[in-house]
């Protein structure tokens, strides 16, 4: 399989990064090293499901995948009926014979017995059989493409699930913050350190927070049903996923993978057999027009006189015969030809916009460089030190730690953005491309 090989790293999303900052001016709270970096707070690993997993299922359960097999089996069977020559075939005629001699008749018996075997014109036969095996060919290589496309939309669906459970992740920690600054704006308030309009700006940032968590969730649900759908389960059951965010460029440029898509991409495989097939259609309606014939021993019996001959049995055919399967099988062929010619234009469609979008999607991941991102943790820390101490103004506070959960949040939408559109380029191709050794994110 013609894989290739991408010069940056596959991006991972540790959710271990997102330690909850600094609620008040003590040391801020920290997770556990042990816990899983995908995995949201208190879940268990062995309840998890790996992206290779849910291929596994996916493959299991899938009615198509098991209704093209059924169609294999069945092209094998056209195959060895093909391959089985015509049953011979015997006659008898059974009579009487009215004999007249001088002086005398009488009647007696008098039967015919004849064998014969019906052979096909030559090459007809091998023509047939060519075909069934052709169908063989043309419904794996349907199992092929049916299997990288399940494959492609159960990678994209995962990746979304796992990029909106990171999301979740962290409008949780931006929903446990906001409380903390109410309950300290609360009491800031009746020491008389702070306005009430700092405890009532507290309370809507809990609001907020709590809108981002519900529309969070509301994906994360979304993405889950989308999953469970693709493996064959409940499209409501409960489903947590673990891996990392494969979303990694590729190094070829657009030419190449155009090629690539043409050489390997199995629809256009499919319809290249097709075309193949509907050439031999073509030359087996042609053949129908030459005659098969019947060969085989003849005994003729009375008492008065045997007979042994050969029999041979040729069909005629008229003129016109068979033209108007010509006709169809020819138009068929043409149609088959043309149905490449568009499935390579579209196909050359989808590769480009997908590769347009994964570029657009790196791109926005570039603007999130680690340098910023250790810099705006840096400054949320320090903005949350400082109000504490009451050496920053309220407004501030609040501008900090919004651009840093929304930013955050952006970025991980970019890393799942990045992964989703890799698995849709991959789809367009038709052949996977090759990932690259992890590379973790903050």
């Amino acid at each position: 399989m013609t894989v290739f090989k991408s010069s940056l790293l596959v991006l991972t999303i540790p959710l271990a990064w997102l330690t909850p900052l600094a609620l008040h001016a003590a040391e801020p709270p920290t997770v556990p090293s042990s816990q899983s970096a995908e995995e949201p707070p208190h879940a268990s690993p062995n309840d998890r499901l790996s992206l290779d997993a849910a291929l596994a299922e996916a493959f299991a359960k899938s009615p198509a995948l098991r209704v093209i097999d059924a169609e294999v089996e069945a092209a094998r069977g056209e195959v060895l009926t093909a391959q089985t020559r015509p049953n011979p075939e015997l006659s008898f005629t059974p009579g009487l014979k009215h004999v007249r001699e001088p002086g005398n008749s009488h009647n007696e018996f008098k039967g015919s017995v004849a064998l014969s075997q019906v052979f096909l014109f030559p090459g007809r036969r091998e023509l047939l059989i060519s075909i069934a095996q052709r169908n063989v060919e043309l419904r794996k290589l349907g199992i092929e493409g049916l299997r990288f496309q399940l494959a492609a939309a159960v990678r994209k669906s995962f990746y979304e699930l796992l990029a909106a459970q990171s999301i979740i992740a962290l409008r949780q920690q931006q929903i446990e913050s906001a409380r903390t600054f109410q309950q300290s704006a609360a009491k800031r308030a009746e020491s008389g350190y702070a306005s009430d309009f700092e405890a009532v700006k507290s309370q809507g940032e809990v609001i907020n927070a709590q809108k981002l968590l519900r529309t969070a969730e509301g994906q994360i649900a979304s993405a889950r049903v989308e999953l469970n759908a693709l493996l064959g389960r409940d499209p409501l059951a409960p489903l947590e996923i673990t891996g990392t965010l494969d979303g990694a460029p590729t190094n070829r440029p657009l030419p190449a993978l155009l090629s690539l898509a043409y050489e390997r991409n199995p629809s256009i495989r499919v319809q290249e057999m097709q075309a193949e097939i509907a050439g031999m259609n073509v030359r087996k309606t042609r053949l129908a027009r030459r005659p098969d014939y019947a060969i085989g021993p003849a005994l003729e019996y009375s008492r008065s006189e045997q007979v042994i001959g050969l029999s041979a049995t040729i069909s005629l055919p008229r003129k016109n015969y068979g033209q108007g399967e010509i006709l169809t099988a020819s138009a068929e062929q043409r149609r088959a030809h043309a149905e490449i010619e568009r499935l390579r234009r579209e196909i050359a469609g989808a590769v480009a916009k997908a590769f347009t979008q994964l570029a657009t999607a790196h791109s926005l991941l570039a603007l999130y460089p680690q340098s910023y991102l250790d810099q705006l943790k840096a400054v949320v820390e320090q903005a949350e030190r400082s109000y504490a101490q009451n050496a920053t103004s309220l407004l501030i506070y609040l501008d900090a730690k919004r651009t840093y959960f929304d930013t955050l949040a952006s970025y991980y939408e970019a890393i799942g953005n990045a992964a989703a559109n890799r698995a849709d380029l991959e789809s367009a191709l038709g052949v996977p491309l090759e990932s690259s050794p992890s590379l973790s994110t903050p």
